[in-house]
C-alpha cells in the first residue's frame, strides 16, 4: 500500500506540475498583454535603456503585436517617454515616442489622419490617433471595427497611407 500512495502522490504532483507549467506559460506568452516581472522584465528594461539612453521603465509588458513580444515604456532623464518593442530575443524592433509625450496633435491633423486611415481601411470608426516618429511615419491611427478588433495605420506628413497593420484584438 506504501508504494501505491507513493506512485499516486507521484502522478499527482507531476500531473499539478505539467498543469502548472502550462498555466503560467500560457498567461504570461507573449500576446497576452501582461506586466513583465523577474528576469523578463529586467532584460526588456535592460534593452530598452541601452537603446533610449538614460531614464526609467514605468512599464513593460508582453505585446499583442505579431512582430514584436515585448512592449516596454520609457520616461528619459528630459521628461519625454519613449515605447521600445522589443522581439522574443530582447532585441530592439522598434521605438518612437510614447502618446504622452513629443509634439501635441491639433485637432484639424487629428480628423485629417483618422479620416485618412478610415478611408484606406474602408470601415469601422477612428480610435487613438496620435504622431508617430519611427518608420518615415508622422502619424498612427487606430480604426477599430464593428467585431471590436482593431487595425492600425501610419501615415506620412502629407496624410498619405503608409502601412496598414492586419485587424488585432486588444
Amino acid at each position: 500500500m506504501g508504494r501505491k500512495i507513493l506512485l499516486i502522490t507521484g502522478v499527482a504532483a507531476a500531473a499539478a506540475a505539467i498543469t502548472g507549467a502550462s498555466v503560467a506559460t500560457a498567461g504570461t506568452a507573449p500576446g497576452d498583454d501582461q506586466p513583465l516581472t523577474g528576469s523578463a522584465l529586467q532584460q526588456a528594461g535592460d534593452a530598452a535603456i541601452a537603446r533610449t539612453g538614460p531614464g526609467t521603465v514605468i512599464s513593460a509588458e508582453t505585446d499583442n503585436d505579431p512582430n514584436t513580444s515585448y512592449e516596454v515604456n520609457v520616461q528619459l532623464n528630459n521628461g519625454n517617454r519613449v515605447e521600445v518593442e522589443l522581439d522574443s530575443s530582447f532585441r530592439v524592433v522598434s521605438e518612437g515616442r510614447d502618446d504622452d509625450s513629443g509634439q501635441p496633435l491639433s485637432a484639424a491633423d487629428r480628423d485629417r489622419a483618422g479620416q485618412a486611415a478610415l478611408a484606406n481601411v474602408g470601415k469601422g470608426r477612428i480610435g487613438d490617433v496620435e504622431t508617430e516618429n519611427e518608420g518615415g511615419a508622422a502619424y498612427e491611427a487606430e480604426i477599430i471595427l464593428d467585431d471590436g478588433s482593431e487595425v492600425d495605420v501610419e501615415l506620412g506628413a502629407d496624410f498619405q497611407v503608409l502601412r496598414t497593420g492586419a485587424p488585432e484584438r486588444d
